[in-house]
């Protein structure tokens, strides 16, 4: 804990609210798309590079300018499991961020899947034009039955509203924390982080995401500014003397918050530490809506002081809002002054900055980029530079102030006793105000394993294509950080990954030989699964020896084959049945419950030692068997009833027919394909690290849960940022022709069917005209290719004008496919023809009299 410790300063208000780290909040992990940056470390070395990322083009109407994200219409529907027909209804700002969600998420070394904590998602969206094109495609489809033609407007609402964005990453990611919509204009991302903060303060949440997103698709292009705030020259120029405006930009920023004494006690990477935070309004003191308001400013910054129990002159550097507006800058100087004026009398200590002079203001992710920028800084040491900063604005007194502009990258050197601490603003339109201070973290010490350690790096992807791409991203991370502890690279990558169906592992020693291996050069030791891997049921199974055993060799024999299997349910691999021939039938049942360890060693001792069937029935009566806790076969028989476990008799005459050597060894039979056969003879227990790794490899390929805390006991390796998931995107959006539909439908009712399988190809052509798809497999089902309840009726309406017979939306749950749907149709069908022909028959009969 000492390392962790808070540095004091002589304010003696260094604890904090409650004593220090019990109210501090870790940032954990973060993941962005800035305009030139696809990721965070692309971002860094733009920052640090001084590199102003606005796209700008010049046109007879004026200058165009905006910071512009690489192919945000581009998604992997395919990883969240969404169709191609949701995913391009569903609003591109959505769409990233829950990309982002996933990449935050692995780059803090956390599985969802495998958390046992309540995970909190607070965020917000900035608006867009994508709902309403929908709307307008839709109805320009409407007469020749578009690819939108069917889309409600519940679905519209649904895919696009901003109350349903961290829902969405909630469902998708199997998240069951709170998740709150923030709706504060440009204030919105770092409202989101406070709300975050007192989530996991109050017990709400374990872990949360907290950020915000605006991506404006398709982009505008349109450069006039009816309002008067957008720079004419489409540069962001915070602080200066020719500061005209702000200059919009697109963006996504998610960062990963947990409590800090819970982050040291799960060995997690802290980036940075969140003192404290607050938020508040301007009310009615400004002159305007949409003016900003000095003493608002003031009190929010001060505040967040409190909050974080510091001192204002501890504080070296600010992430101001910064929008590069005449009346905004001097207000956010003077307010700052103001608040950091109630604590120091110096000039001149604290650097200022703002990210929207290399990106622009990105609106709803404006707060949560100045505090990923921040984070970086912290995390680094390095402060840099707030860009097209020449001149002051004759309205900002520097000199007065505590505050320099950054206009270079260089070293953040706090004075002497002093850690770096920052605060970051954001202030909106509507006067609602946030600030967050932030602070460095001490590295670690950790235990150094001792040289020539074995570690296994397990891999795993949706496709084959990205499993490759996956192994190549991490044999670069790790040429690029050699210093990177390959205990936590192992770790991360055991605990902190989702675990996907195409599986590799690399059994590896030493950082260089990590390399190697993941290049290729050592093909034994990166071993790829022959089929994807699926969560199959496990049995242990116990073979027979092949000989009659001696009394010791026998004893010996059974003492392996159970100490075997407590290894391998040590290391997280349970069995949901077991089978056994011989010795390892009694080790079967002593691992399935039927008997205790010792009774069984005693069992097989007297079995050994030719104990007669009457003795041996005795001894288990005396043991007491009990019902089998899971499904137990015992020597060749199918199966093994609980009657038959709990028999002395049928013990006893196994026993003396294995001893004797009657039953020869053989396979034991396998009635259950779709398992995975842990066989112990075979993995035995293992005599170094090096089998024992790839024995839980293979067992992992296979589709076993591995409890990889085994393999760490006595001390736990820490979480470190790996490359995260390579997402195979296509291009998502209404705006594009849809794929060709399959074969299309009659438009009116049809005739009478020839048979089956014409039925089959007419729904089969249903579900890909309905989902908009290019082909629809028989065997797949509706709701897993995007279906849902709304299009469910849809469906039926059209298949009732083609098919006589009932149908409602219930039916497709009943019959999710189409060759299962096609023989419920083929069947009401022939009993409607059945009920036709008896009514014939029996108006022939009466005489047409009923």
């Amino acid at each position: 804990m000492s390392e962790f410790s808070v540095m004091t300063t002589a304010t003696g208000r260094e604890a904090g609210r409650d004593g220090g780290i019990p109210s501090q909040v870790a940032v954990i992990g973060l993941a962005c798309r800035f305009p030139g940056a696809r990721n965070a470390d692309e971002f860094w070395q733009n920052l640090t590079g001084g590199i102003d990322s606005i796209a700008r083009s010049t046109t007879p109407q004026g200058m165009i300018a905006r910071g512009l994200l690489a192919d945000p219409e581009h998604f992997d529907a395919d990883y969240f499991g969404l169709s191609p027909r949701e995913a391009r209804l569903i609003n591109p700002q959505h769409r990233v961020f829950l990309e982002c969600a996933v990449e935050a998420l692995e780059n803090a070394g956390y599985d969802p899947a495998r958390h046992g904590g309540a995970v909190g998602v607070y965020a917000g969206a900035g608006e867009n034009a994508y709902a309403q094109l929908t709307r307008d495609l839709r109805a320009s489809d409407a007469a020749g039955r578009g690819p939108l033609s069917t889309v409600s407007d519940w679905e519209i609402r649904v895919a696009n509203g901003p109350d349903f964005l961290c829902g969405r990453v909630a469902h998708r990611l199997g998240l069951r924390g709170p998740t709150v919509a923030v709706q504060a204009a440009c204030a919105t991302s770092l409202v989101a982080v406070h709300l975050a903060v007192q989530g996991l303060l109050n017990g709400e949440c374990d872990l949360a995401l907290a950020g915000g997103v605006t991506v404006r698709h398709p982009a505008p292009a349109d450069p006039s500014d009816d309002v008067g705030i957008q720079a004419p020259d489409g540069v962001c120029r915070t602080f200066d003397a020719n500061a005209r405006g702000l200059v919009s930009g697109d963006g996504v920023g998610i960062v990963v918050l947990k409590r800090l004494a819970d982050a040291i006690a799960d060995g997690d990477r802290v980036d940075a530490v969140i003192r404290g935070s607050a938020v508040n309004n301007d009310g009615a003191d400004r002159i305007g809506f949409t003016a900003p308001g000095v003493d608002g400013q003031a009190a929010v910054i001060t505040n967040a002081q409190r909050a974080a129990g510091v001192d204002a002159g501890t504080c070296t550097y600010v992430e101001a809002h910064g929008t590069g507006t005449p009346l905004g800058d001097p207000v956010e100087i003077e307010a700052l002054t103001q608040a950091f004026r109630r604590d120091t009398d110096r000039r001149g200590f604290c650097w200022i900055g703002s990210v929207k002079t290399n990106i622009g203001h990105t609106d709803a992710a404006a707060g949560v980029a100045g505090l990923i920028k921040t984070v970086l800084a912290l995390k680094h040491g390095v402060l840099p530079p707030s860009l097209h900063f020449e001149t002051p604005n004759p309205q900002i007194d520097f000199a007065a102030s505590p505050f320099r502009v950054v206009t270079r990258t260089q070293r953040w050197r706090p004075p002497d006793g002093l850690p770096r601490r920052a605060g970051v603003s954001s202030f909106s339109v509507g006067g609602t105000n946030a600030h967050v201070i932030l602070e460095q973290t001490p590295t670690p010490r950790r235990p150094t394993p001792p040289p020539g350690s074995w570690y296994l790096l397990p891999l795993s992807a949706r496709t084959p294509q990205a499993l490759a791409a996956v192994t190549d991203r991490l044999a670069e991370h790790l040429r690029a950080r050699p210093r990177t502890p390959l205990a936590d690279v192992a770790w991360t990558l055991q605990t902190g990954r989702p675990e996907h169906g195409h599986r590799r592992f690399a059994l590896v020693q030493g950082h260089a030989d990590s390399i190697r291996v993941l290049e290729g050069a050592e093909p034994d030791r990166l071993v790829t699964a022959p089929a994807e891997a699926r969560p199959e049921p496990v049995t242990f199974r116990f073979p027979a020896a092949g000989e009659r055993l001696t009394k010791d060799g026998t004893g010996r024999r059974f003492e392996r084959l159970y100490h075997a299997a407590r290894l391998w349910q040590r290391c997280g691999v349970q069995p949901d049945a077991v089978e056994g021939e011989g010795v390892g039938a009694l080790a079967a049942a002593a691992v399935a419950g039927v008997f205790r360890p010792t009774d069984a060693a005693l069992l097989v001792a007297a079995a050994a030692d030719g104990a007669e069937a009457r003795q041996l029935a005795s001894l288990v009566r005396q043991a007491g068997p009990r019902v089998p806790a899971m499904p137990l076969r015992v020597g060749r028989a199918r199966s093994t009833s609980p009657v038959q476990a709990v028999d002395p008799e049928f013990w006893a005459a196994y026993l003396r027919q294995a001893m004797t050597g009657d039953q020869q060894p053989g396979s034991l039979p396998r009635d259950e394909p779709d398992r995975i056969v842990v066989d112990l003879e075979t993995v035995g227990i293992p005599d170094t690290d090096r089998h024992i790794l790839r024995t839980l490899g293979s067992l992992w390929l296979s589709g076993a849960r591995i409890d990889w805390s085994a393999l760490v006991e006595g001390h736990r390796p820490g979480r470190v940022a790996l490359p995260t998931y390579p997402f195979e995107r296509q291009r998502h959006t209404v705006a594009t022709k849809a794929p060709a539909a399959g074969p299309a439908a009659p438009t009116s009712a049809a005739p009478a069917l020839p048979d089956g399988a014409a039925t089959l190809k007419v729904v089969t052509a249903l579900f890909a005209e309905i989902l908009h798809l290019p082909e629809v497999e028989p065997d797949e089902s509706f709701f897993d290719l995007g279906g849902d309840s709304l299009i469910a009726t849809r469906f039926v309406a059209r298949a009732r004008e083609i098919f006589p017979v009932d149908l409602v939306a219930r039916t497709l749950f009943e019959a999710p496919t189409a060759s299962r749907l096609a023989a419920l149709i083929e069947d009401r069908m022939d009993r409607a023809a059945g009920a036709r022909q008896a009514d014939r028959v029996e108006r022939v009969a009466t005489g047409g009299v009923r």
